[in-house]
C-alpha cells in the first residue's frame, strides 16, 4: 500500500484520528484533528486501513515537537500522543470517552453520563510532581523494557517484533530515567539477559530492577527482598510482587483511592428518577464536540485531588464485595468503612496478587475474606447465596473489562452501589450498557489523565440501583 494524502477528522479510541478517502476508512496515528497529512499504511484489518503520518502538510496549532522522539512515528509506540500539547491531550481523551459511551454504550448510557457531568465529559489532569513543570513527563513508577542482543535496554517496535534500543525514557520517574540503567548500562551487563525482559520500579526504597529472577538496586546489587514497597500518601505502604500490577502514574493510587472512597461513602437520593452528583468537574466533550482549545482545558491542569467529582460522606456498609482486587490498594480503606460485624470479600484471579493483598491487609480489623479465584458468574452466584445485605461492589477489571456475563450476574446480586474503575473507555462503555439495561443508573463519572503522552486514561464511575 502506497502513501496517501488524508484530511484527518476526530480522534478515536486507540490513539488514532479517523479519515476517509475513496470510500475507504483510515485510522491514522501521530496526527491531529483537522490536519492535512501524508500517511503510510502499515496494516489492514477488515475494511479499515491503519496508517502512520509520514508528512504534515497543514499542521494543527495543537501540535508540538514530540517530547520523546523514539515514541513517535516508526518508533516503539510507547508515547503515541507525544506530538500533542498536553492540554489538548485531555480534550482528545474526553472526546474519545464520549465517542465510546455513545457508540458502544448506547444513547441511554451516553445521556446519563452527560447528565451527571454538567453536559460535558472531562478528563482531568493530575500533577506528576515532575521538576520540569506540568509537561506530562516523569510520572511512571514502573517501566518494562526488553533486552537487545547487545544487552541494552530496548522496546518493541509498534506492530512488530523488531527491538529498538533506547537511551532515555522521559515518561518514567527520575528514579528510573536518571538511574544507572541509562547512565551506566555496562554496570548491568551481568543482570541483563539478551532476549529477556526487565521491569524497573521507582519504589519507596529507591530503584528496584526485576529481571525475572531477583531484585537489584541502583548499584546492580542483588537484594534479599522479594517484593517492592510503594508508599501511597494517605493510604500508607503497600507491598507489590515485582512482576505484578500496580498503577503506573505516581499519583494514580492516591487519586483513584480517594475517588473510590468518596463514591463509597457519599449519599445519593433519587429525585423523580434522576440522579445528580455534587461537585462534578467541568468537562470538554459534549454531544457535538469535535475540537477544543488549550484555553478551554486550563482548569484540567490542576491536581485532581483539588477537583474531586464526589464529596466523601459517612456511609458505612455491612457487605462490601471487591472484584479484581489486586494487591489490595482499595481493600485496606474499604475495610475501614465496614459497619459493626460487616464483611469485606475480595476476589482476584492472580495468586501472587492475593498473596500480596494478604500481607497488605495483615492486622486490619474486621471480617475479611481474601479469595483467589476467577471473577465469573459462578463465583458471583456463590457469593450471592451467602451475603447478609445488599452490598457495595467495587471493581477494577483488566483492560478487556468485566464482560456481559459478569456484569449481568453482578446485577442479579442487586448491589446498592457499583463503583467501576476503568482503564479502557470502550470496555467501560460496553459494561455500563449491561448495567443500565438491568436497572442501574450512572450517578457519577470522571476520567483522569493518568497516562500523559499516550492514548490511555482511567475513569471512575459510580452506578446506583434505581427504585421501582
Amino acid at each position: 500500500m502506497s502513501e496517501v494524502s488524508l484530511q484527518l477528522l476526530r480522534p478515536v479510541h486507540g490513539g488514532y484520528c479517523l479519515a476517509h478517502r475513496d470510500g475507504q476508512t483510515y485510522m491514522v496515528r501521530f496526527g491531529l484533528p483537522g490536519e492535512q497529512v501524508k500517511a503510510v499504511p502499515v496494516a489492514k484489518k477488515g475494511k479499515v486501513i491503519f496508517a502512520e503520518v509520514s508528512e504534515v502538510l497543514e499542521a494543527s496549532e495543537q501540535r508540538q515537537t514530540p517530547v520523546w522522539a523514539l515514541g513517535g512515528p516508526g518508533g516503539s509506540g510507547g508515547a503515541d500522543l507525544c506530538h500533542v500539547k498536553v492540554p489538548f491531550q485531555r480534550i482528545w481523551k474526553a472526546e474519545v470517552l464520549a465517542d465510546c459511551l455513545r457508540r458502544l454504550g448506547g444513547e441511554e448510557v451516553y445521556a446519563q453520563a452527560l447528565a451527571v457531568s454538567g453536559g460535558e465529559l472531562s478528563c482531568l489532569g493530575v500533577s506528576s510532581g515532575h521538576a520540569g513543570g506540568e509537561d506530562g513527563l516523569g510520572y511512571r513508577l514502573r517501566a518494562d523494557f526488553e533486552v537487545s542482543a547487545a544487552g541494552r535496554l530496548a522496546m518493541t517496535k509498534f506492530r512488530g517484533e523488531e527491538l529498538i534500543e533506547i537511551d532515555s525514557f522521559p515518561l518514567a520517574d527520575s528514579v528510573i530515567s536518571e538511574s544507572s540503567l541509562f547512565s551506566d548500562p555496562v554496570r548491568w551487563s551481568q543482570v541483563f539477559t539478551p532476549g529477556g525482559r526487565i521491569r524497573a520500579w521507582a519504589s519507596a526504597d529507591g530503584l528496584r530492577v526485576w529481571n525475572g529472577r531477583a531484585l537489584f538496586d541502583e548499584s546492580a546489587r542483588e537484594l534479599a527482598e522479594k517484593n517492592v514497597r510503594l508508599t501511597v500518601p494517605g493510604f500508607g505502604d503497600y507491598l507489590v510482587a515485582p512482576s505484578g500490577f500496580w498503577q503506573a502514574h505516581r499519583q494514580a493510587a492516591r487519586i483513584l483511592g480517594q475517588q473510590v472512597m468518596a463514591a463509597a461513602t457519599s449519599d445519593y437520593e433519587l429525585d423523580n428518577g434522576t440522579l445528580s452528583a455534587p461537585g462534578v468537574g467541568q468537562g470538554h466533550a459534549g454531544s457535538d464536540a469535535a475540537g477544543g482549545s488549550a484555553e478551554a482545558s486550563e482548569h484540567s491542569e490542576a491536581d485532581a485531588s483539588s477537583d474531586r467529582p464526589l464529596t466523601p460522606g459517612n456511609r458505612r456498609w455491612k457487605e462490601v464485595l471487591e472484584l479484581y482486587s489486586g494487591a489490595g490498594l482499595f481493600s485496606r480503606p474499604l475495610a475501614s468503612i465496614l459497619d459493626r460485624g460487616g464483611r469485606l470479600t475480595t476476589l482476584e484471579g492472580s495468586k501472587p496478587a492475593v498473596k500480596m493483598a494478604r500481607k497488605n491487609l495483615s492486622g486490619v480489623p474486621g471480617r475479611l475474606q481474601i479469595r483467589a479465584g476467577r471473577v465469573d458468574a459462578r463465583a458471583l452466584a456463590d457469593y450471592g447465596g451467602k451475603r447478609k445485605a445488599s452490598p457495595l461492589v467495587v471493581m477494577d477489571p483488566p483492560r478487556s473489562g468485566a464482560g456481559q456475563k459478569v456484569m449481568a450476574a453482578l446485577t442479579r446480586l442487586e448491589p446498592e452501589k457499583i463503583i467501576y474503575v476503568a482503564c479502557d473507555p470502550a470496555a467501560l462503555a460496553r459494561d455500563l450498557k449491561v448495567a443500565v439495561s438491568h436497572g442501574y443508573q450512572i450517578a457519577s463519572l470522571q476520567a483522569y489523565d493518568l497516562f500523559p503522552h499516550t492514548h490511555h486514561l482511567e475513569s471512575v464511575c459510580l452506578m446506583v440501583k434505581t427504585k421501582g
